[in-house]
């Protein structure tokens, strides 16, 4: 779809019966020049979800710069919650206790620099957690190296949660946009949907019939300032700028 300027919104229109799709005007864009984003910790923002003996789904969408890059961490070196895309462009979630991994999966995503990608994760509450990740609406294989038991608390890990950096040392280039997550496990319908027709997250609409379950959704809509709120009606906390560029707001979108 074309660009249509900064002062015109970008509408896609669902190819299903449904609510109209959302409008997307912004992204923001990490340039590996110090800006990042973070919130308070997990446990209040967006991987709240990744909870003890808990289902949930997570939803974002990337455009990188550079493969190898940290998507998220939250914690120390020890005890941590990490996100990131490899050399090979799969990626790969991992989680540390007390420096003894409590889970590591890895999903053959095969990304490559300078293309939107849609990413769709979910995990079953089973004693191990079955993972399952969708790339542009279709099914991944996984590599499990270090199962993640249910019964861990992923989200009580300490500490700042971050978007783009690792340990406010190392800082990455990609642009990100829509962070959402659900207390329940999307099906592949409803993935579909999502990917298709972009509907309002906090509305259900064609084969989407999960908005009773969305926990977090970050837009990602503001275009300007350093604070990005969450729009899913449940008063989670924001997302803050750290460090912005100008060129932080970008109007490069999936859609």
């Amino acid at each position: 779809m074309l660009g249509l300027g900064t002062g015109i919104s970008k509408i896609v229109y669902p190819y299903s019966t449904g609510l109209p799709a959302e409008t997307q005007n912004y992204s923001v864009y990490l340039d590996g020049a110090s800006d990042r984003i973070q919130g308070p910790n997990m446990a209040s923002t967006w991987l709240q979800v990744f909870d003890a003996n808990a289902e949930f789904s997570l939803h974002f969408a990337v455009k990188l710069d550079a493969l190898n890059s940290t998507i998220s961490f939250t914690g120390t070196s020890s005890n941590f919650f990490w996100m990131q895309v490899l050399a090979d462009g799969n990626l790969s979630i991992q989680a540390s206790i007390s420096s003894s991994s409590v889970g590591a999966v890895t999903f053959a995503t095969g990304m490559s620099t300078g293309t939107w990608y849609d990413i769709v994760i979910t995990a079953t509450n089973d004693t191990s957690r079955v993972f399952k990740c969708y790339i542009n609406k279709s099914a991944t294989s996984v590599t499990t190296t270090t199962a993640f038991a249910a019964s861990t608390d992923i989200a009580a890990i300490a500490g700042k949660f971050t978007i783009g950096t690792f340990l406010n040392v190392v800082d990455y280039d990609f642009r990100i946009d829509r962070l959402a997550s659900w207390s329940t496990v999307l099906t592949p319908a409803e993935v579909t949907e999502i990917y298709d027709n972009y509907p309002d997250l906090t509305a259900d609409s064609g084969d989407y019939a999960e908005s009773a379950r969305l926990v977090t959704y970050y837009k990602i809509e503001e275009g300007s300032g350093t604070t990005m709120s969450d729009s899913s009606g449940n008063s989670h906390s924001d997302l803050t700028v750290i460090n912005p560029t100008a060129n932080f707001w970008s109007t490069d979108t999936r859609i």
